[in-house]
Formats: C-alpha cells, structure tokens, sequence
C-alpha cells in the first residue's frame, strides 16, 4: 500500500532444514468465490510459478561460486572504474561513479556491478554457470506444492560474454523466489542445497502418516566459503546497509538488497520500473531463518533499501522474539 507496487511477497524458510515457515503474496484471491476472480494471473503463487530478473541478491551466489573455486580471496581487489565494456556494451554500476581500488567485501557492501563482473570474470564462464547450475537456479527445486516451474537460466547455455556478465548481478536470468531462498539457503547453512518442503507431517487421527523431512540434494560450497560470505554479509548490515537500520544488537544478521530492472514485455531491452528484493538470515553463523521480501513496481522510490529495510528488520525482530532465539554476540 505504502509504495503502491503491483505486487508484494514474503517467504521465510529454515535454511538449515528447507521447512518454509511462512509464504505470503499479495494480491491475492477468496478462495470461497474465486469464480469472482477475473485476472486468472491471481491463481498463481509467485514463488513457485513466476520467474523474475532478481538484481543484486544474485551477487553473494556470484561471491560465494568465486571465493568456493579460489578464483578470489577476500583479499583480491580490482578496480572500479564505475563502468566496464563487455563486448560491445558498457555496464556500468546502479549509480555510474567510480571508487578505484575495491576489495571483494566493497563488491557487495557497495553493491557493484562492475565487482560481480570481475569475480565472474575470474571464474571464467563455465565454471560460472557450473555454480550456478549447482544453486539449482535452473531447476525447480522439488518443493511439495503443485505444477512449480523452473528458472530459466538460458542465457548461460547460450549465450555470450554479455549475458554473463549481466547474469553475476541478476539481471539477463530469471528464477522463482523460491529457487533463489533455496540457493541463498546454502550459503547461509554452510554450503548444503536442500528441497524446500511446506507439509511438517500428515495426521491420521492421532497417528503420523507422513513426516516432513530434512533432504539434502547435494553440496555446493564449502563450509569455510559459507562462513565467509557470511561474515561479509553481517559486516554490510553492521556498517551500512540502510543506514544501520537492519543491525540488531546482539546479533549477526546478513542480508543484501537488490534492485533489477524490469524487462520490457515485448523484449526490446529494460523498462524504467524496478523489482525490489531483499533478502537476509540470522543469527549470521547459526541461521534459524532466512527472509527473502520482493516488490513489484513500486512507485516513487528508486532503491529496495528504501523500501524493504524496514519489514525486514520488523519481520526479523519479532521471529527472534517469536522462537526465543538467543543472541550470538
């Protein structure tokens, strides 16, 4: 309501288990008179049914495939010079200026695009598209609700070094929010890939016919990868993410915004209108929940900081207090 965006979603998930807590969009639907319902887009859920071009939470993926395949350390810097040519197109960062020499924590800190370029560039295409492969960017993810689709991630089959280097900053592929908090999940968990599952258990009278459980696909990144992406990530919170608003005391909380501009329908390039993300788990190094937010097209603003910071940080405050989640600092 308060940014009047065409669409607005919430999912939280155990990242250590893939249990989804909670999967809430808007708009929605009555179920008790859906023969009402015009618009039968309604009847989908957009974290199984709809892709979308996420932007910059793409970027700790990107991070976590180049420090996993020692194509960078933390200590590698590059410089940013505000923009890079890549064939014959010039990608340049959300704002267009220049910070010189960076390391690999301003990449995501400053959310630079040029940074996810360069550590793709290190990692070279294919293995790039291995790890992405491997997050399960381009499958569904198995998870027990009806007719999921998968992302489509095309463009690193086929495509050339410009989609590639668009695709470390998610724009150029499109996933489900699902797949994407299923694959941010192993970043936070310590490099495992899960199925997601939505039913704890099936009761038949006082007797559990079907439990839901834990299953691990495969593992994707080392634990030491994991742990420093999560402490890069917390450090972003720490010092800057929205102005420190996100920060809790006592706790390690990472997160990352994204802010992807919105394809135009007919294919012919990108739209002024923007998908805001944003995504975050805590405690950082133990996580007992991850949060990923979108909002489609809000109107007025330009940045997900503006726009997400806060429910994320409300969302975040009363889980912790909800499950009684003890401080980790």
């Amino acid at each position: 309501e308060q940014w009047h965006a065409a669409s607005a979603g919430i999912l939280v998930i155990h990242p250590q288990t893939g249990a989804i807590l909670a999967m809430e969009s808007l708009p929605g639907f009555d179920p008790n008179v859906y023969n009402m319902v015009e618009d039968y887009d309604l009847f989908l859920n957009p974290f199984t049914q709809k892709v979308f071009e996420m932007g910059s939470i793409i970027k700790p993926l990107t991070m976590a495939a180049g420090l996993d395949a020692y194509a960078v350390s933390e200590d590698t810097t590059y410089y940013d010079a505000g923009h890079i040519q890549v064939s014959d197109v010039e990608i340049k960062n959300y704002d267009g200026k220049g910070r010189g020499w960076q390391n690999m924590y301003d990449i995501l800190d400053k959310s630079l695009n040029t940074g996810a370029v360069f550590v793709m560039q290190q990692l070279g295409q294919r293995q790039f598209r291995d790890y992405m492969e491997q997050f399960g960017l381009g499958n569904a993810t198995g998870v027990d609700l009806p007719q999921e689709i998968a992302g489509n991630i095309q463009n690193l089959q086929t495509g050339g070094a410009v989609d590639f280097a668009s695709a470390s900053f998610g724009q150029g592929i499109a996933v489900t929010p699902l797949a994407l908090a299923t694959a941010l999940s192993a970043v936070a968990n310590g490099g495992e890939l899960l199925r997601p599952y939505i039913v704890d258990r099936v009761m038949e009278g006082s007797t559990v016919v079907y439990q839901g459980e834990p299953s691990i696909q495969r593992r994707v990144l080392r634990p030491e990868t994991s742990e420093t992406v999560s402490r890069m990530l917390s450090q972003v919170v720490d010092k800057t993410l929205a102005g420190g608003t996100v920060a809790m005391p006592g706790y390690h909380i990472a997160a990352k915004t994204g802010t992807a501009q919105i394809a135009n329908p007919d294919g012919s390039g990108y739209s002024e209108q923007y998908l805001h993300t944003f995504f975050g788990y805590a405690p950082a190094f133990d996580p007992q929940f991850l949060i990923l937010l979108f909002l489609e097209k809000p109107v007025g603003v330009r940045y997900a900081s503006q726009t997400l910071s806060k429910p994320f940080h409300q969302l975040s405050e009363f889980i912790i207090h909800y499950y009684e989640i003890p401080p980790d600092r």
